[in-house]
């Protein structure tokens, strides 16, 4: 009767470096955190992926709800919505988010502006120049507050070449990405809502 052979393989773990360490060589609090770290990726993994699963089934059942209302008037949905519950218990808020930058347009808008201030009587808009200035002052990484930009519209001044500097501005803004938000919250018996955290934004 011949003797059976082994074939079972040494266990080993291989580092950063690709290289393989049998399991017998290595300190036990090693393999021991090595084999925690992994069960719990393991499980933690397997969550991420069931949320990006959910989060795609919720926002296909608010998605399909607002486009059928919208349906009814031979619309498409777009923007912002907030749904709500008849008792008001639960809360929906759903919201678009975009992404913006500015072209070189906007150095040219700076001019036209620059230039509708010298022309303008001298002493009688320093405020607007400063709110102009910081407007275009930039942070440590060199980036422009969009916001501020953005509220020179506001102005409803009628000298043609600061008209000219606001159509360069919104010429000048491109439109780089769009988050969808959606957020999930819950009425307590004081009527304060609560929100449901499941951090959807970040998947």
């Amino acid at each position: 009767m011949t003797k059976k052979s082994k074939s079972t393989k040494e266990r080993t773990l291989t580092d950063a470096q690709g290289r393989e360490y049998p399991i017998k060589v290595l300190q036990p609090e090693i393999v021991q955190k090595d084999t925690v770290v992994k069960k719990a990726m393991e499980v933690a993994l397997k969550l991420h992926e069931r949320l990006v699963e959910d989060k795609h089934k919720l926002l296909k059942i608010i998605d399909e709800y607002l486009n059928k209302e919208a349906g009814n008037y031979n619309l498409e949905w777009k923007g912002n919505a907030l749904l709500v519950t008849f008792d008001e218990k639960y809360r929906i808020e759903m919201r678009l988010r975009e992404k913006i930058q500015f072209g070189i347009e906007l150095q040219l808008a700076k001019q036209k502006i620059d230039e509708c201030i010298k022309a303008w009587t001298e002493g009688s808009n320093d405020n607007l120049k400063a709110i102009v200035n910081e407007a275009f002052q930039v942070d440590k990484r060199g980036q422009i507050a969009r916001y501020r930009i953005l509220n020179l519209r506001r102005y409803n001044i009628k000298d043609p070449i600061w008209k000219d500097a606001m159509a360069l501005i919104d010429k000048a803004i491109y439109i780089t990405s769009t988050k969808q938000y959606i957020s999930f919250s819950v009425r307590d018996e004081a009527g304060d809502y609560h929100k449901v955290v499941l951090n959807f934004s970040a998947l």
